[in-house]
């Protein structure tokens, strides 16, 4: 399966799930090329659209043509192939340069540098070398229930990066005009671990009005590496208090896909899409219990996490 990346949108992530569940049965795997710049946006997406995966789907591509006599492309066609042969991957991956990731743990970091994907808060499933080092441990488990799809996604959402010095009069009448034309989710980029100015007080209560009508507010960090920890700072107290859920640790392109399939699923109501955007489905995100204590946290928190930690479920 072949993609031009620049037009590539949910309609295009469907016909590809509806290709494989086509062809489910007559292969043991498949590979999908396509260009980079929305490979990790894909690869979320088909996570999270092919429920109880049991072959291996790997997406690849190249950061050099193949027409050209120096590329990348060879070797990642060779070694997705490979892997998509493999009987103990059941889940959708990206393999690049040198790493297979977890499809909705990728994202793209470098436009011009071979290693252009990272999987910034999991580990690779495996890398190569002069070797081949699987992590298996990491590997999801073979699926409980039967092959099926999922394809509609409700984009109806925006995305918000906040910067310093932002006009929050500017950003609500954005939201209130958005709300307008039927918005179903916003997420925000917000700093550190989930934090904004604590003097706009506006821009919160815009989000709370956005909440009771009905759009579901997601907060996601700006920061390569680390998590959304809200009700850590007093900011994160008052998203808590306007009904904003947290991405936890998932990157941009998972939070987005996740939570556009979630809005397509006709039989949840938004209380449920907020409830499981928070729900760990495809290896998206680390479950609560598993991230660190946050930052100048007290000792009494820490043992409650070294504790949760140590528990065996």
């Amino acid at each position: 399966l072949h993609f031009c990346f620049g037009n590539i949108n949910q309609g295009d992530w469907a016909m590809l799930a509806r290709d494989i569940n086509t062809n489910y049965f007559h292969f043991d795997g498949f590979v999908v090329l396509m260009g980079t710049d929305t490979m990790a946006c894909a690869a979320s997406a088909l996570s999270f659209m092919l429920q109880n995966l049991g072959r291996p789907v790997i997406f690849t591509g190249s950061q050099i043509p193949l027409r050209e006599p120096y590329n990348d492309a060879r070797k990642n066609l060779i070694m997705a192939t490979i892997f998509a042969s493999s009987d103990t991957i059941t889940e959708v991956c990206i393999f690049f340069h040198d790493r297979l990731v977890r499809g909705c743990r990728a994202t793209k970091v470098n436009t011009s540098k071979l290693m252009a994907f990272d999987s910034p808060n999991f580990s690779p499933l495996a890398e190569i070398g002069i070797n081949l080092e699987d992590n298996y441990h990491l590997y999801r488990p073979p699926p409980r229930g039967s092959f099926k799809i999922n394809t509609y996604m409700d984009t109806r959402m925006i995305t918000l990066r906040l910067v310093p010095g932002f006009d929050d009069a500017s950003i609500k009448a954005m939201i209130d005009a958005a709300r307008q034309t039927h918005l179903k989710g916003l997420i925000l980029q917000l700093y550190g671990t989930g934090n904004l100015p604590s003097l706009k007080g506006d821009l919160v209560q815009c989000l709370a009005d956005a909440t009771a009508a009905g759009v579901v507010v997601v907060a996601t960090t700006q920061c390569q590496t680390g998590s959304v920890i809200m009700g850590h700072y007093a900011t994160g107290q008052k998203l808590l208090g306007a009904g904003v859920v947290s991405a936890s640790d998932m990157t941009i392109e998972a939070t987005t896909t996740k939570l556009a399939y979630l809005l397509g699923r006709q039989d949840l109501s938004n209380s449920e899409v907020r409830d499981l955007m928070t729900v760990d489905f495809r290896g998206e995100m680390t479950p609560e219990s598993d991230l660190p204590p946050p930052p100048l946290a007290s000792t009494y928190q820490k043992a409650i996490a070294k504790k949760n930690r140590s528990r065996i479920y």
